[in-house]
């Protein structure tokens, strides 16, 4: 049963070293809803506001609620809907995390998993890939083709670093239309 003086707590951690795009890091960052309340790094109760580094890692308090519902749809708005629950509380470090959310839809891909899944999806022909040159606007189209199967699959990536897997993998040369 719930003790009735319990409050929840929204903290951020986000990851903020070096190598954000591995990945180790790529997906570090996320809200938790804790019955803890965010201490600094002064070891004071805070609860509101950045609340200091610690490492390469980073912590911002968003509040107090008395229900945990409340928190979570705190962090719902926080992240305007863009993100998703994380069902493995455990992930979390600090103790008291009852939920855990991330930010955006989908899950970022590293560099490795991104070459290896555009790699695959060519050589499965699940996307058409022209030979030799390619437009600007086949590259949109191949582009928008493969973050779809990214989305089906739960995961994305930025146009850019798709575009610029492509050309690399499949050794093209990009024109202008």
């Amino acid at each position: 049963m719930k003790n009735e003086t319990e409050k929840y707590y929204v903290v951020e951690v986000r990851w903020a070293g070096p190598d954000q795009m591995s990945s180790r890091y790529i997906d570090y960052d996320r809200y938790e809803v804790t019955t803890e309340p965010p201490r600094n790094n002064s070891g004071d109760i805070q609860l509101s506001g950045w609340l200091g580094p610690n490492g390469d890692v980073s912590r911002y308090a968003h509040g107090v609620y008395d229900v945990k519902t409340a928190a979570e749809y705190a962090i719902i708005q926080m992240l305007d809907g863009k993100c998703r629950r994380h069902d493995e509380v455990d992930a979390a470090m600090e103790l008291g995390v009852v939920a855990l959310y991330r930010p955006g839809r989908y899950t970022p891909m590293d560099y490795e998993a991104l070459a290896n899944y555009i790699f695959e999806s060519v050589e499965n022909e699940a996307v058409h890939v022209p030979y030799g040159k390619i437009t600007q606007e086949q590259m949109g189209r191949l582009v928008n083709d493969l973050r779809t199967l990214l989305h089906e699959n739960g995961c994305d990536a930025s146009e850019d670093r798709i575009e610029d897997m492509i050309i690399d993998i499949c050794d093209m040369e990009m024109t202008v239309d």
